[in-house]
């Protein structure tokens, strides 16, 4: 999955492909082996080059707030995907949510013919140790959901249809 991810003021290029239980990261054109494990809460394992980082993952709106000691960077993520719903809020036409990366349903927040509102979170999917909650740009009716609990899913796979209308 390629995706660019904004770190303060500065944009980075990221690949990511699951190997063997870890993570080989292209990071800016450096290949890295990672190896990530969830520990209890926001709080994450993570063993690269040698050296292992205990980190906590926070989520706010759109961004992750990642602290490493007394450290804390604001890391915004974007993809073809994102990026295409994000040229579509305000459109006429049904949003297609997709997953964002490889993951793992871990919860499923809404059901088909609920109502959600711009932002409300539509489903967790947990990628690289991580959960994440799916949120829908526009609001409005779920038409569709395309996967269950507990469902493996490939980066770019629908998710879940919401309809403006």
């Amino acid at each position: 999955m390629k995706i660019t991810a904004r770190i303060g003021d500065r944009l980075h290029d990221i690949q990511i492909e699951r190997q063997n239980g870890s993570y080989v990261v292209e990071l800016d054109g450096e290949t890295l082996q990672v190896d990530a494990h969830k520990l209890e809460g926001d709080f994450y394992s993570i063993l690269t080059g040698g050296r292992s980082y205990e980190i906590s993952v926070e989520t706010k709106d759109d961004a992750y707030f990642v602290r490493h000691g007394a450290s804390t960077a604001k890391v915004e993520l974007f993809d073809a995907g994102r990026q295409g719903r994000e040229a579509l809020v305000g459109a006429g036409g049904p949003e297609r949510i997709t997953a964002q990366m490889p993951g793992k349903v871990a919860r499923i927040l809404v059901a088909e013919g609920d109502r959600a509102e711009a932002g409300q979170g539509l489903l967790v999917l947990e990628a690289m140790k991580m959960e994440n909650e799916i949120a829908t740009d526009r609001g409005g009716v779920v038409t569709q959901l395309a996967v269950e609990e507990g469902q493996t899913v490939d980066g770019g796979a629908l998710l879940v249809i919401v309809d403006p209308g």
